[in-house]
């Protein structure tokens, strides 16, 4: 009886990690696809868009200004997309998932010219997000950036 309930313990253990790895990389794919709408969002000065990709929980710590929240990042993006045609380029290094928390680190390149003429202004970033799972859609929580040796 024992040998039968080590080796359906160690059944059901198998099962439930192949099960996870699924979740996880699952969880992986639809954070990578919500940073391609956020990325075609921020090219096209579409404020819903990147409302949607952020958590209304949003923290964002970025190099050299005040810690943001959601309200302020769309704010000083509403302000930014009527005089700039903006890009955004983003490499997403590593992302790794824990249950309902996950996070992934990177590099970004915005690229922010302006509409009236004159030399583009370009920031290069390494990043850090934290996503939280809310209402089964991942959403960046908290966000910071660094200047890095690129």
């Amino acid at each position: 009886m024992q040998r039968l309930t080590r080796a359906l313990r160690a059944a059901l253990e198998t099962v439930s990690s192949r099960a996870s790895s699924r979740m996880h990389e699952a969880a992986r794919i639809e954070i990578t696809r919500a940073v391609e709408r956020f990325r075609a969002a921020f090219g096209t000065g579409n404020l819903e868009g990147i409302d949607d990709y952020y958590s209304d929980d949003l923290l964002k710590f970025r190099a050299g200004v005040k810690p943001e929240g959601k309200s302020d990042v769309i704010t000083r993006l509403k302000a930014t997309f009527p005089v700039y045609n903006c890009h955004v380029d983003v490499t997403n290094d590593e992302i790794v998932v824990q249950g309902g928390l996950a996070f992934a680190r990177g590099t970004y390149v915005v690229t922010l010219t302006p509409k009236a003429g004159g030399d583009a202004e370009v920031v290069r970033r390494r990043f850090l997000e934290i996503w939280r799972c809310e209402r089964r859609v991942w959403r960046a929580y908290r966000a910071m950036d660094n200047v890095g040796n690129e």
